[in-house]
């Protein structure tokens, strides 16, 4: 024989008088409505909180999204491989390092050839970006000549201007990409 459901409110055994009846009692009934349309209610204010933050949201707070998500992107796509600048495998801390500084070459900050694996504390911090055996990583990984578009291209890049239009696929775009 079934072991005896437990009342979803008292926690007692029952008996049960229909088939999906969750509580023991009319009281209990009461109860257990007034829990569910608590928990409805936080669940409505969670997400009316989100949808009011995301109005407030500024081009910089999409902007820092997008590039979360496509820092991370780029550590996983290179998960394997080296630092691009030094060829260490060892490194505690990975950063997406920038071949042309995203702060100057705004147009570039999201370019898929310019981003890549480094060791955030050596390369990238301590020898900002350690840009000469970062080109050697570089024409390695992609060929010269995408570095040499890269280089002839980046001043006509230097200062674009993203849309939070523009801003908002990139991130759905490469939160997309991290899943496959």
């Amino acid at each position: 024989m079934a072991k005896p459901p437990k009342c979803k409110v008292c926690k007692n055994e029952f008996t049960r008088q229909q088939p999906l009846q969750q509580v023991c009692s009319f009281k209990c009934s009461i109860d257990y409505a007034r829990i569910n349309q608590a928990k409805k209610a936080k669940e409505d204010w969670v997400k009316e909180k989100a949808e009011r933050k995301e109005k407030l949201k500024t081009l910089s707070d999409y902007e820092s999204d997008a590039k979360k998500v496509f820092q991370a992107w780029v550590r996983k796509r290179d998960a394997l491989l080296p630092c691009i600048s030094c060829g260490k495998h060892n490194c505690s801390d990975w950063a997406g390092g920038h071949y042309f500084d995203a702060g100057t070459y705004s147009g570039l900050m999201f370019h898929e050839w310019n981003v890549n694996k480094q060791c955030n504390t050596y390369c990238n911090k301590f020898l900002s970006g350690n840009k000469p055996n970062y080109r050697i990583g570089l024409v390695n990984k992609i060929g010269l000549e995408n570095v040499i578009w890269l280089e002839e291209n980046k001043d006509r890049l230097r200062s674009y201007k993203y849309t939070k239009h523009e801003l908002i696929e990139i991130k759905e775009r490469y939160l997309l990409l991290m899943i496959e």
